[in-house]
């Protein structure tokens, strides 16, 4: 397995994260994410997509304009010392001991945003280069994968919860960190897509199960909502990889 502890960062992350360089093919990739999240039953292992560093930039701000780091009328009792300084909470979150703050306000604003929300709200509509773009990153989701890729362990109850420990979306035009986990229920629920990784613009879901008919025309609706009719030619390789045990959903989350 390549991925290691991450050492030495300039973000503070507050969950357990490892790095591995970017792999030579797909298989070795899930291969070495599903031995490492065997090692935490406990948690859901979140892999970080495309543009890592761009990503790790709007993570940051999306997190403070969302107030995911507020910690008042939370007990801070059991927070590691590094947490406060002369007494005093230092005021935003960098210890994995605070990370029960960050997915608690996380899922309470979860509970406010819906399927339905997101289709009245936003357009994700796809033009000729996005799409193109789309059906290369679904022919091959390692080519939207950057150099170093992370694995943030999230110690959460479901694997969309885990994109508290990274959560993106920070332009209007994106879908927001909660709109994301909105989404990735959605297809977890319905079609037995589980949420793998998130990048600047992507999301990535894996499902170990062949579709039926039934499922397959549902998740074609659902697709042509949220992208527009600009996505028949990539609804249409879905439908023929329906019947893969295997596969791998890419989406866009931005527009």
């Amino acid at each position: 397995m390549r991925f290691e502890p991450l050492s030495d960062t300039q973000f503070e992350y507050l969950c357990e994260v490892y790095v591995a360089d970017k792999f030579a093919n797909q298989e070795e990739l899930i291969q070495d994410w599903k031995e490492l999240s065997s090692k935490f039953p406990d948690s859901h292992l979140l892999l970080t997509l495309d543009d890592l560093g761009q990503a790790q930039y709007t993570s940051m701000h999306s997190s403070g304009s969302h107030d995911l780091d507020e910690t008042e009328g939370y007990d801070l009792s059991t927070l590691d010392a590094a947490c406060f300084e002369d007494g005093e909470h230092v005021g935003y979150l960098s210890t994995a001991s605070e990370f029960f703050i960050r997915y608690a306000n996380f899922l309470k604003l979860c509970r406010e945003t819906s399927l339905e929300q997101i289709f009245q709200e936003k357009n994700l509509l796809l033009n000729d280069e996005s799409l193109a773009e789309l059906l290369l990153a679904q022919e091959n989701w390692l080519s939207i994968i950057d150099d170093s890729i992370y694995a943030f362990r999230a110690i959460v109850n479901q694997p969309e919860d885990s994109l508290a420990a990274f959560p993106n979306g920070y332009f209007d035009s994106d879908l927001n960190p909660f709109e994301n986990r909105a989404l990735c229920k959605h297809l977890r629920e319905n079609y037995n897509y589980s949420l793998m990784g998130i990048g600047a613009s992507y999301l990535a879901l894996i499902r170990e199960a062949a579709l039926n008919a039934v499922q397959m025309s549902s998740l074609a609706e659902l697709l042509f909502k949220l992208y527009g009719e600009k996505a028949g030619s990539w609804v249409e390789m879905l439908s023929e990889q329906s019947n893969q045990s295997l596969h791998i959903l890419v989406l866009r989350y931005a527009e």
